[in-house]
């Protein structure tokens, strides 16, 4: 049984999906999108920026913080929208929660930076910090859709260049496969009050893609060689249009036998549910699936 405030959440976004589109379609509209800041404002943390040659990266450091300790958080959005004015509720909460500081990268977007720049603009972040000494058994890497994509090219890259892994990586509501070849793009298309399948969605797709190859493993990482990894947890709900691009990337994952993954399938909830976490109507199921994200990332940093 789900909560009412999930249900009630429910209810608000398949009036809007339904009404007004695709909500990456919404996003998309840059005349009728308005950027509030109001997180600048957050209480109990110091926020500040700092500038690459491209883009920036936003510190949301708890002011109990532990110092070598490090979440670097990549924000879905379909790859043309979103940043922290949607994020920072799940950011924060995470931060708090861990008592660690979180890196948002605010990264390049398509249609204007398509594929691969969003990563390129991640793998600067990652490697900044190691190059500043920051042992990578001290990071942890966590994304949402299109942020769960990036985490998982983030990943293949690492491998690829044989740099050291982070010590833990979590994926909620992975987009996966932009092939859009999962079962459940179609049959869940009633049960999703978010995202549905159509134009707008491959608008999107194309907008990041452009003509490359959509079965990159880069792009559709449920496309990637089974590789050694380092402990992921997958967090889905069942509602989703995206279901199987969780449940076909856990699949895959676990082909290699030493892969430690968790996948977490949060019953009722849909796409992204876990943003929806602070404030007077804030569904309990995104707080209690914030605490299994931050147990599973603590559990394997460095035991002091």
């Amino acid at each position: 049984m789900i909560s009412l405030r999930a249900k009630l959440w429910i209810s608000i976004l398949r009036f809007f999906r339904w009404r007004m589109g695709s909500l990456l379609r919404v996003t998309q509209n840059k005349k009728k999108s308005v950027k509030f800041e109001y997180w600048r404002k957050i209480k109990n943390f110091n926020i500040s920026e700092r500038h690459f040659d491209n883009f920036k990266v936003i510190e949301f450091i708890p002011k109990n913080y532990i110092s070598d300790k490090f979440i670097i958080y990549l924000h879905g959005g379909g790859y043309v929208a979103c940043g922290p004015e949607t994020h920072a509720p799940l950011v924060t909460q995470l931060s708090s929660y861990s008592k660690i500081t979180t890196l948002f990268p605010v990264y390049r977007l398509a249609p204007k930076f398509p594929f691969p720049s969003a990563i390129d603009d991640c793998l600067i972040v990652y490697k900044d910090l190691l190059d500043k000494g920051v042992d990578p058994k001290n990071i942890s890497l966590a994304g949402d859709s299109a942020g769960g994509g990036l985490v998982m090219a983030l990943l293949q890259i690492l491998d690829r260049d044989k740099i050291d892994f982070p010590s833990s990586a979590i994926l909620i509501s992975p987009w996966t496969d932009l092939t859009l070849s999962g079962e459940s793009i179609n049959s869940r298309i009633q049960r999703d009050p978010m995202l549905r399948p159509g134009k707008e969605m491959d608008n999107v797709i194309k907008a990041y893609i452009g003509d490359e190859d959509p079965q990159n493993p880069l792009i559709s990482s449920i496309f990637c060689k089974t590789i050694k990894l380092p402990p992921i947890q997958i967090h889905v709900g069942t509602e989703e249009i995206l279901y199987d691009d969780a449940i076909r990337l856990f699949n895959n994952l676990t082909q290699e036998s030493t892969n430690i993954v968790e996948i977490k399938v949060w019953e009722g909830m849909f796409h992204v549910f876990n943003i929806f976490c602070k404030g007077s109507i804030a569904i309990p199921e995104a707080k209690a699936a914030n605490r299994e994200i931050i147990d599973f990332i603590l559990r394997y940093y460095p035991k002091k």
